[in-house]
């Protein structure tokens, strides 16, 4: 979401784990998003350019370049090349005018992940998972990495 005061995002699904390289998030996000700016989130919060190595825990957010209701694709790294992608849209503090128009940025939502989930499938080849269906294959990390989809999950799914 942008530092802008008063603004809330809407998404419908939970979002996907997908095993990827940083390219390959590029990517899917071109697919998407008209035109849109990168931004790197670190654990502590503080935000700029996606410059080197992404750690556990940060987030990359493709986020559209436009003044109105920007989309975005939020991707939280939670171990090496595995990462939990959320679609999402800033929404005006009031909320939406109509229920019509709710409904319409929600369908909005639904379709930038799935077209996401099938570039990575059918594009790249890529397998993805629906994140309420997702174990983690080591247990020892299961922790770690469930506490990092929950505290994502918080922030940025409403």
């Amino acid at each position: 979401m942008s530092s802008q005061p008063n603004t809330r995002s809407t998404r419908n699904e939970e979002g996907i784990i997908v095993r990827a390289e940083l390219e390959h998030l590029r990517k899917a996000a071109e697919k998407v998003l008209f035109e849109y700016e990168e931004i790197l989130e670190k654990r502590d919060g503080q935000r700029g350019p996606v410059i080197g190595h992404v750690q556990t825990g940060d987030t990359i957010i493709f986020r559209e370049d436009i003044d109105l209701f920007p989309a975005e694709i939020v991707a939280i790294k939670i171990w090496e090349d595995l990462w939990y992608i959320i679609s999402t849209s800033e929404i005006p503090p009031s909320g939406f005018p109509t229920t019509k128009d709710a409904m319409r940025a929600g369908k909005a939502e639904e379709r930038r992940l799935r077209m996401v989930r099938e570039f990575f499938e059918r594009d790249q080849g890529i397998e993805t998972e629906d994140v309420t269906e997702w174990k983690p294959d080591k247990r020892a990390d299961a922790d770690k990495i469930l506490g990092l989809i929950t505290s994502a999950t918080k922030k940025w799914v409403h």
